[in-house]
């Protein structure tokens, strides 16, 4: 629209400009010196126009030719940005598909177009490492930290999984701790480097101080929690200090010693110091707020203040969980140490009936052997060996215990 306004007021200015021209009969002289020329007004005018489209022409072009490299350096720098995007794209679309050559060729590519090839880098170094080349995958992380312009920790986070991934955990520690010490991310794999360095202490800070920040959800916490607390409490039982053991205990939140899990990491480093005392109500609380066959064959070790209550106690929740074979092992085992010699032989054949395990055969075996049956023991110890030595699929799918006579 704006277009044909323009040219219909530039005709209706031609036409009155030739009208008025028309109308006059006048002309032009221009004396200088000895030379004077005279022309008509028309063809002044006439003149005059052409003469100002040359000179404007003229003028355009040498602007223009004065601003030649300025345009020509945007142009390449659009082609540039251009081409950075694109092979930016590539990289991306091929990592998602999995394509790990093609997603490294793009990012290699796209850097070099790049002003800010960080990414590029990085992305490279990802793909590199998928394709199992960890070499390559460090020379481009060489390369995003030569142009880490930003002092991002992004190329230090990325080392410092490569050597997590690839077992260096003393490396990848060293290199975390090189980096921003603030940074959200580097806290939570600081903490991940000292639980895998069996660095408690250090890393129950470092969880104290992310829950602080909010870097990880309540059940994430929770879980961190229990796992950090029950490598400690294995160190502090390698080092055979019973006292060290409960100072540990005792320190521990109360709303946590209710987990199973870490009820059952207390009890068997008490019974690897063996000294078992107080285990058994704690094992009869935790079995009675929530079932687990692992604090159910816990339970067989410990020695309560009452053996007679003790089996009551685990017959009664054998009526609850019948065939757990957990429960029987452990029914066998305190009936042996009641000297019910009939009842620990029935439970402990349903316990390797139900579940073929090296423990339950090591228990039969014994107890057969301790009743003067030495081939039936000797059988049961053969079949838990074949069993102990067994790859874990075929131990899984073990057929039931040969009938022994």
């Amino acid at each position: 629209m704006r277009i044909l306004f323009t040219l219909l007021s530039v005709l209706l200015l031609a036409v009155g400009l030739g009208w008025l021209l028309q109308q006059s009969s006048g002309g032009v002289v221009f004396t200088y010196e000895d030379w004077t020329v005279q022309t008509s007004l028309v063809v002044f005018v006439l003149l005059f126009i052409v003469l100002f489209i040359l000179v404007y022409v003229l003028v355009r072009l040498l602007r223009t030719l004065t601003h030649l490299p300025a345009d020509f350096r945007r142009w390449s720098e659009y082609r540039r940005r251009r081409r950075s995007e694109q092979f930016l794209n590539q990289g991306l679309l091929a990592m998602v598909e999995g394509n790990w050559p093609a997603a490294e060729r793009a990012f290699r590519k796209g850097a070099a177009f790049s002003r800010a090839p960080l990414v590029n880098y990085l992305g490279a170094a990802q793909a590199a490492y998928r394709r199992g080349d960890a070499d390559g995958c460090g020379r481009y992380l060489d390369l995003a930290q030569q142009h880490n312009d930003t002092g991002s920790p992004a190329p230090g986070l990325a080392r410092a999984r490569l050597q997590m991934d690839e077992h260096q955990v003393a490396e990848a520690d060293d290199t975390l701790n090189s980096l921003e010490q603030g940074h959200e991310q580097v806290k939570l794999m600081l903490l991940e480097t000292a639980a895998e360095m069996q660095d408690w202490s250090r890393a129950t800070g470092l969880l104290r101080e992310c829950r602080r920040r909010g870097l990880m959800s309540a059940d994430q916490a929770r879980a961190k929690q229990l796992d950090l607390y029950a490598g400690l409490l294995q160190q502090v039982g390698s080092e055979q200090d019973r006292v060290a053991l409960d100072n540990v205990w005792r320190d521990i939140p109360y709303r946590l010693k209710r987990d199973s899990a870490l009820v059952g990491a207390y009890v068997k480093q008490c019974l690897r110091l063996g000294d078992g005392s107080g285990c058994e109500t704690m094992l009869r609380r935790a079995l009675k707020r929530e079932w687990d066959p692992v604090l159910a064959e816990l339970y067989g070790l410990v020695e309560g203040k009452s053996l007679k209550r003790q089996l009551e106690f685990a017959e009664n929740c054998l009526s609850r969980y019948p065939g757990d074979a957990a429960l029987l092992l452990t029914l066998g085992r305190l009936c042996r140490k009641s000297h019910l010699w009939g009842k620990a032989r029935s439970y402990l054949e349903q316990a390797v009936r139900v579940r073929p395990d090296p423990g339950s055969y090591r228990e039969l075996a014994s107890l057969l052997e301790q009743q003067g049956e030495h081939a039936a023991a000797r059988t049961c110890y053969e079949q838990g060996l074949s069993l102990a030595s067994a790859a874990p699929q075929a131990a899984a799918t073990t057929g039931a215990l040969v009938e022994i006579r």
